[in-house]
């Protein structure tokens, strides 16, 4: 199998240089003023990557969500594409918003924060004209997944990369999963490594930052995973997974590997893996159960995660999934120590730099 996806990238290297040559020119346009950038008076942090998605961006607009509504002076606000909706144009977040209206990402990130607004919009700068004209209490956007959307300019840009996947070692699509070259990252403020282990070393931490070659004034941190306690789809109960033999481990995001590698720690393991943001069905609910009825164990469960639960309680599937021990598994981000320097202070930083 190996040497066959060996052969199947080199197929695809011409077309991979053409790709390269395309993106480098579009950014070459942007950087000569060719093409437009937009600058908006609303301060703005955009999050994004270099590769086709897997470094853990909703996690991490999250966590930015949560820091700056902690501090006193912060009203943000999320605007995302919302990846695979049913709608398109500008959709404001409301409590009978439905999933498929804005996409399963800022749908998630609306029911943890109700009261941070969410929005979607393909156009960056029409959706920052929206909620600058419907949410007049915002006064900071965090803009999801805008790396490679370069109409807009943020006021500070954060580069994510995964720990088990970096940048540096990755190609240009189709021959590799890049959506640009790896210099593209130099228009980064912050570089955070994602998905790292609970435990990494100064050493090690040192050795990514050589290989990452920051820009003058560039800073890397270093973030990991902390997964809580298993929860029913009701919300209320809960599962340890140390009283657990066996678990379905159902998944449609562009890595699994993380959450199979921490549930395999206690438990034997039946992936059951869709493709990215897939759109659960009822067939595949009926696939699903077949698999778990499959599993001759008594202590058994399934188990998903945030995004996925958030696609599956769809109201069409809810009475497929009647039955079915249906647990989501949260997480939260944390970050490593960067020589005293935390994440949070650069942020800040950045934002008084830049805005007072």
């Amino acid at each position: 199998m190996d040497i066959i996806r060996k052969i199947t990238a080199y197929l695809f290297f011409p077309l991979s240089i053409v790709y390269t040559i395309v993106v480098v020119v579009r950014n070459k346009a942007f950087e000569r003023g060719l093409l437009r950038q937009r600058h908006h008076q609303t301060p703005t942090i955009g999050v994004g990557n270099l590769s086709a998605g897997g470094t853990g961006k909703t996690p991490h607009i999250e966590y930015l969500t949560n820091m700056l509504s902690a501090i006193e002076g912060y009203k943000p606000a999320v605007l995302s594409r919302g990846y695979r909706r049913q709608t398109r144009g500008f959709v404001l977040a409301t409590p009978s918003t439905a999933v498929e209206e804005i996409g399963d990402e800022p749908f998630q990130m609306y029911a943890k924060r109700p009261d941070v607004p969410v929005a979607v919009c393909e156009d960056r700068n029409l959706g920052m004209d929206m909620i600058a004209n419907r949410c007049s209490d915002v006064n900071l956007v965090l803009l999801d997944d805008v790396y490679q959307h370069r109409y807009i300019r943020p006021d500070i840009m954060v580069l994510l990369t995964d720990y088990a996947h970096p940048f540096y070692t990755d190609s240009v699509i189709p021959f590799g999963n890049l959506r640009e070259p790896r210099s593209g990252y130099r228009r980064a403020d912050i570089v955070v490594v994602t998905k790292c282990p609970s435990t990494l070393s100064a050493e090690e931490q040192s050795q990514i930052v050589a290989r990452i070659k920051p820009t003058e004034g560039q800073k890397v941190f270093f973030s990991y995973m902390e997964y809580g306690t298993p929860t029913a789809m009701d919300g209320h109960s809960t599962a340890s997974l140390d009283s657990i033999t066996d678990v379905l481990l159902l998944t449609g995001i562009a890595n699994p590997k993380p959450l199979a590698d921490k549930v395999a720690q206690t438990c034997r393991i039946h992936l059951c893996r869709f493709a990215d943001h897939h759109n659960f069905s009822i067939a595949d609910i009926e696939l699903i159960a077949k698999r778990f009825h499959n599993i001759k164990a008594k202590r058994k469960i399934i188990l998903t995660t945030e995004k996925d639960y958030v696609r599956l309680s769809s109201t069409k599937l809810r009475p497929e999934l009647e039955g079915l021990p249906i647990y989501y598994i949260p997480i939260q981000i944390r970050f490593h120590q960067n020589n005293g320097t935390t994440f949070n202070n650069e942020i800040l930083l950045l934002l008084a730099k830049r805005h007072l």
